[in-house]
């Protein structure tokens, strides 16, 4: 079984730069692929717009330096699905969607959403 929370090491270095960008209307978005085939699994932030150029920066960066391929969204091709979850702390707005592929989407929508997060059907 795949656990599905949405901690990873990319997501750290992001977190600060979000800390300080509120809600700006508009979003931007950097995806990070890491793996292949059924071991791949690919993150997307979406960030406010109103500062993001560094933050997407800072993103995509850290997702190469970890062996990742970065770009500004995830393929939905052979996903079982994705989990969601969006922070509305008024200092660290964003959303986070990590797309799962390992082929087992009721056991991955089940910890998703017993996590409190959202399933998204690819």
């Amino acid at each position: 079984m795949r656990n599905v929370k949405l901690s990873h090491p990319i997501a750290a270095s992001l977190a600060a730069i979000i800390a300080a960008c509120g809600d700006g209307g508009s979003w931007s978005t950097v995806a990070c692929t890491i793996g292949s085939g059924t071991a791949k699994t690919c993150i997307e932030y979406s960030i406010p717009s109103a500062s993001s150029a560094d933050a997407i920066q800072v993103q995509s960066d850290a997702c190469v330096g970890a062996g990742g391929v970065a770009s500004t969204v995830c393929s939905h091709v052979g996903a079982d699905g994705g989990c969601r979850v969006k922070s509305t702390e008024p200092d660290s707005v964003q959303t986070v969607t990590s797309w799962l592929y390992a082929g087992n989407a009721n056991n991955e929508k089940m910890l998703c959403t017993s996590n409190g997060q959202t399933w998204i059907a690819p």
